[in-house]
């Protein structure tokens, strides 16, 4: 009687032993994230990036070059100072530090992240490679 009540239970868990194993074996196969480089750059990998980052870190409009990402994954933005008519500062020196973004791929998928990596943005148009 005692080895047949060990036998449902071992038969009933086992379904969940199988599950989680395939469950783990499913994480492995996902790579980790690595610092990533456009590899074709284009108006619209540009046009994407710019959109992503604007998204990313709150703002109306970003305006990168159009070789940013080429020779380093990450990014140092800071605002255009506002100025007067004759270039002068309006509003003495700006005391905003530069925000950093990065570009990662995984799995063949890139997508921007903030330096902290608290937000991330897939991109669909933009193709990278490893750094």
């Amino acid at each position: 009687m005692m080895t047949l009540h060990r036998v449902k239970t071992l038969l009933s868990l086992t379904p969940l032993l199988i599950m989680g194993c395939s469950l783990q074996a499913d994480d492995s196969q996902q790579s980790a994230p690595l610092p990533a480089l456009v590899s074709e750059p284009s108006a619209a990998s540009i046009a994407e990036l710019e959109t992503a980052i604007a998204d990313l870190l709150k703002m109306d409009r970003v305006t990168i070059a159009d070789d940013a990402f080429t020779r380093s994954s990450r990014l140092s933005l800071e605002r255009a100072p506002h100025t007067d008519p004759n270039g002068q500062l309006l509003m003495g020196r700006n005391f905003e530090l530069p925000q950093t973004v990065q570009l990662w791929i995984s799995d063949k998928t890139c997508f921007i992240a903030t330096a902290d990596n608290q937000r991330s943005a897939p991109l669909a148009h933009t193709q990278c490679e490893q750094e």
